[in-house]
């Protein structure tokens, strides 16, 4: 089977809440009076509760398309909203997972993923049962009173992703935050990811450059080109619908027709 891409408009699927919208946004850097064009353009709508991947060579702009819809970047061009409501900075309904964990090192599992919670002042008794709940779902039920160095990088990861599920975000960012770890435990916390996704059902925005992930997590793989390096902006070329059911076979005809009308468009971009 291969996928037609989708249209590159803005436009949500119907009947189903848009979660997070981009309309025409753009990005430039200014540095010692040079401006560096990082993005143009990009629209893109993601429904609420779908899971979305983003992939592409380095520099076409991904992370930093990320980084505006979580608020920690303000677009130059275009309009961001999450729910209906422009994004202006980063805010409790967009929940970031990364790749290097950034764990508390003094806090124990426990105490890291009820941060969230006591920092929004949770009564200690709703704390208590937010924690058992997502340290259970992620697994660490045993680990609860492990500090980080005392995990592995999965394992931390793990506690990474709790941590932001404990605050019941909208919308599950993402940045490459399987990319360090081994290919063994990258695949059975992508199974878990899927678990969780399917349960809770946040938007996902993941920006990988795996495309056999991005096939096996997401409804859409959404492909960028480009980048300063390229000598044009970011901007998206392609996007890709996976009809394909959970749990996905990775060695199936389908799977792999995919992966490789994904491989093509971003090697060989329109």
């Amino acid at each position: 089977m291969t996928a037609a891409a989708l249209s590159l408009e803005p436009t949500a699927t119907p009947h189903r809440e848009p979660g997070v919208e981009l309309s025409g946004v753009g990005k430039k850097y200014e540095t010692r009076g040079h401006v560096t064009e990082a993005l143009r353009g990009v629209d893109l709508v993601l429904p609420q509760g779908e899971f979305v991947s983003l992939i592409g060579a380095s520099g076409c702009g991904k992370s930093t398309l990320l980084r505006i819809v979580a608020g920690f970047e303000q677009a130059t061009s275009g309009v961001v909203t999450v729910r209906g409501k422009p994004v202006v900075r980063p805010g409790p309904e967009r929940g970031v997972v990364f790749q290097d964990y950034g764990l508390f090192p003094w806090l124990t599992v426990a105490d890291n993923v009820a941060y969230g919670p006591r920092q929004r002042r949770v009564p200690a008794g709703e704390t208590q049962v937010i924690v058992d709940r997502f340290v259970k779902m992620v697994g660490l039920d045993r680990f609860r009173d492990r500090y980080p160095h005392q995990l592995s990088g999965g394992m931390q990861q793990r506690v990474a992703i709790a941590r932001v599920l404990a605050n019941d975000p909208a919308v599950l960012l993402m940045d490459e935050p399987f990319g360090a770890l081994d290919s063994l435990t990258r695949q059975t916390l992508q199974e878990e990811l899927i678990k969780v996704w399917q349960e809770l059902s946040p938007t996902v925005m993941l920006v990988t450059h795996s495309v056999e992930e991005a096939v096996f997590l997401s409804d859409r793989v959404v492909v960028m080109g480009g980048g300063p390096t390229h000598g044009v902006p970011g901007h998206v070329t392609k996007i890709l619908p996976v009809d394909l059911a959970h749990p996905r076979d990775i060695t199936s005809p389908a799977f792999n027709d995919l992966k490789r009308e994904l491989l093509d468009a971003i090697h060989h971009p329109a």
